[in-house]
């Protein structure tokens, strides 16, 4: 899609920059072949005339350029999609993502801690390994096998089963990356595609009109995130899938909503006997294999067992004296090999309790308590040891984790990207924390609403006089009473907690301040044109009041009444009021007060809607925090807002007369033309549809910054750096499921202590330290424990 739209762009734009240099050098040229004159519409470019063409075609140049810029990996038109250029970029691109991956594997960074240049095997990959065919026969695979030969062996297609954490994906990539290097130096072998399954589960989501659906077809899915990963065209993809030059190494099956996934075995099945694929490769849980009731089509499987006591043994041996700690820790305690019975488990202890002597590798309880012990002890240590390169504390390190792994495990996303771009906030607004919304709702915003109000006051008075001051200011409280009443959101509800946030008063005071520049900068650049069209004879004025009335009044009644038929009508009837007023008192005051007042009207609409639609995001516990405890008065912005009027009225009370028949068209022209606030609130239509949705993710962002630091990119390399994110293709990803899912359980659980954890808690903060009760289990589903508490009422 935007590869698409940014084609659009190029090609107008070149088409106008055409047209331009085409309208200058045509006449230009005509005019000297017959004379030397140019044509009089020329004339006054006389002195700029070269130097625009010159700048129109270094334009036209800057576009072809950027035209080939970003379209370096991309095929150029259909004609020359299937070509061996394509073919071996493609290779290089499976290849390198494979790699990348493997580069920055937990198991790569445990590699680092090896004494010596070489890493054994057993290292790279501790896995016990054991291949089936289709006659049941089992044999072991050995750590430094031949991969791609086993997968020639199983005719090309593979089941790879195993636990959570045993080193699925691994094989996947080790795989994979071999098929490529194969694949590069033969152009008979199909190119290996890794592909991530847990994405299709949301692939029929309309983000614009934030409404769910079931996932697409599934070949149209695979096409398109071929595309998104590996810039192969689907007009591309589907012909080496026909010409049987693609192999497909699906990963993920389990992370597949379990409502998806008997769908998701019959689309792979139906899509290998469509496409006879030469060579496909599916991961999947054990315990997510045994629970489907249609199996997948594959000859032969991959199981990777537990590892032994003795693999354990061996494994802290070959890695040398760093780890000396653990291996004294796994021979005193006989619980310790059963807990670290897979590859992930042994990279998190080895990281986490490196150069660490045996007295402090402990580990008590439950298997399941020990387990997430050493989760917790993995992410404690990791941000201390790397405190220097990510340039954040510990804390803010964890709290950026936290809210990435619930974007991710959002049945929105349900992937393992770490995203430094936000998708709409639907997917991520109820994630954000309850502190951060009682700051922005129950003291930022309506800080906003009452600088504006002071400022447009104060603007009208100082153009108008202390009438029309006091007129606007009483408009406008009962503006904002009537949209309190109709929304029933908190432009000021004095949250439950507010009291413990003693920074809201300081976000007030800056909304404040935004709020009256804003309004003081909108009323500035409004008032030249209104002032023109006053200065103007009565016979343009009067028509422009009518024609403003009309279309507010009907643009009000049709987006609130519920027979928008009458709109025409109410809307023509109310015009000829005004018109009949105007004509009486004149249209120059109510020409400067409905400018005014539809261009402020249409931006308090807008903004309205914007905080409306981000309000409605929001979760259960994010809306308990304004069940409102204080004074009822309060309890709307109303009062709030009378007492912002009246600091805009008091700097322009002397300045004239309070009577004033000025005021009555003030007035009109604020009543009238206010009505575009709720006229643009609940528009539907081009552009008040698009402003208040833009409006609305740019305010969500805004908030998110309490979770995502300003300078995130440098925190995710320095994550990437420390084996808590991998580095992918330009993007960043979490180096394990698990280790995501155990990200959710740091979040504080609802329960009988929230309200006191929370005065003590004023920023959120509460809970960034590892759980080591209430934390979800480290093998967690995205939907369940931790995970399906948050997310399922997305």
């Amino acid at each position: 899609m935007q590869n698409r739209l940014a084609r659009t762009v190029r090609t107008a734009l070149l088409i106008g920059a055409g047209i331009a240099v085409t309208l200058v050098l045509v006449p230009t040229a005509i005019s000297i072949g017959t004379g030397g004159y140019l044509p009089g519409f020329l004339r006054p470019l006389a002195a700029v005339l070269w130097p625009l063409v010159i700048v129109f075609l270094l334009f036209g140049a800057a576009l072809a350029g950027w035209e080939r810029i970003t379209n370096t990996d991309k095929p150029v038109t259909a004609r020359r999609l299937n070509t061996p250029s394509n073919r071996e970029r493609s290779v290089h691109s499976a290849e390198r993502y494979a790699r990348e991956r493997l580069n920055g594997s937990l198991a790569a960074h445990v590699a680092a801690l090896v004494d010596g240049d070489e890493v054994p095997a057993t290292v790279a990959r501790p896995a016990d390994v054991v291949v089936q065919n289709s006659a049941g026969k089992k044999a072991k695979l050995p750590a430094g096998a031949d991969l791609p030969g086993t997968l020639d062996e199983a005719n090309g297609s593979l089941l790879v089963l195993g636990a959570p954490g045993s080193g699925k994906s691994t094989l996947l990539l080790e795989l994979t990356r071999a098929l490529a290097l194969r694949a590069a130096g033969d152009p008979k072998r199909p190119i290996p595609l890794i592909v991530d399954l847990g994405s299709w589960a949301m692939s029929g989501w309309r983000w614009d009109d934030r409404r769910p659906a079931p996932p697409t077809d599934f070949g149209k899915w695979l096409l398109r995130e071929i595309e998104r990963r590996y810039n192969i065209h689907p007009s591309l993809g589907r012909i080496w899938l026909e010409q049987r030059r693609i192999g497909l190494m699906l990963d993920g099956l389990d992370e597949v909503p379990p409502e998806y996934q008997e769908r998701c075995v019959t689309a792979i099945n139906k899509l290998r006997d469509e496409f006879d694929v030469p060579e496909i490769v599916v991961c999947c849980r054990s315990t997510d294999h045994e629970a489907l009731t249609e199996p997948l089509q594959l000859s032969n499987t991959v199981t990777i067992n537990p590892l032994t006591r003795k693999q354990v043994v061996e494994f802290y041996t070959r890695i040398g004296r760093r780890v000396d700690g653990i291996r004294s820790a796994v021979r005193t305690d006989p619980q310790l090999p059963e807990l670290l019975d897979s590859p992930l488990m042994l990279s998190l202890m080895a990281l986490a309790h490196q150069d660490r002597p045996p007295s402090e590798v402990r580990l008590s309880g439950t298997p399941a308590e020990r387990r997430r012990q050493v989760f917790d002890a993995y992410l404690t240590a990791v941000p201390a040891q790397h405190a220097d390169e990510l340039g954040y504390p510990a804390e803010k390190v964890l709290r950026t984790l936290r809210f990435l792994a619930r974007v991710s495990a959002s049945p929105l996303c349900n992937d393992l990207t770490a995203r430094t771009r936000l998708p709409s906030l639907v997917a991520w607004a109820k994630y954000l924390p309850s502190s951060t919304v009682v700051h922005v709702y129950a003291r930022g915003l309506p800080g906003v609403l009452a600088g504006a109000v002071t400022g447009v006051t104060l603007a009208m008075g100082m153009l108008l006089g202390p009438a029309a001051a006091l007129v606007t200011a009483a408009l406008l409280v009962g503006y904002i009473a009537f949209l309190d009443h109709l929304s029933g959101l908190p432009w000021l509800r004095p949250a439950q907690l507010a009291r413990t946030v003693p920074q809201g008063w300081t976000t007030a005071a800056c909304g404040y301040v935004l709020g009256l520049v804003v309004s003081l900068a909108l009323v500035g650049l409004t008032t030249p044109a209104t002032s023109w069209l006053a200065a103007q004879p009565w016979w343009i004025g009067v028509p422009v009041v009518v024609l403003t009335a009309f279309l507010t009044i009907m643009s009000a009644v049709e987006a609130w009444s519920k027979m928008p038929g009458n709109s025409a009508a109410l809307g023509a009837a109310g015009a000829g009021v005004v018109g009949v007023t105007t004509i009486w008192l004149g249209p120059q005051e109510m020409l400067t007060a409905m400018g005014i007042g539809v261009v402020l009207g249409i931006v308090a609409g807008l903004t309205t809607a914007a905080r409306d639609e981000v309000w409605w995001q929001f979760g259960d516990d994010q809306y308990a925090e304004f069940d409102g405890k204080g004074s009822a008065w309060l309890k709307n912005s109303a009062p709030v807002a009378a007492a912002a009027g009246l600091i805009g009225v008091v700097p322009v009370l002397f300045t004239g007369t309070l009577l004033d028949e000025r005021a009555l068209d003030v007035a009109i022209g604020v009543l009238v033309a206010g009505l575009a606030a709720p006229a643009a609130w609940h528009a539907d239509m081009f552009p008040f549809d698009t402003a208040k949705n833009a409006g609305a993710e740019w305010l969500a962002r805004a908030m998110a910054l309490s979770e995502l630091p300003v300078r995130r990119a440098r925190l995710l390399r320095g994550l990437a750096g420390c084996s808590l994110l991998s580095n992918v293709d330009g993007g960043y990803r979490f180096t394990h499921v698990a280790l995501r899912d155990h990200l959710l359980g740091y979040e504080r659980k609802p329960g009988k202590k929230k309200d006191a954890a929370a005065a003590d808690d004023p920023d959120g903060t509460a809970g960034s330290e590892p759980a080591t009760t209430d934390a979800a289990p480290a093998d967690a589903e995205p939907g369940s424990g931790a995970a399906s508490s948050e997310t399922a009422k997305t």
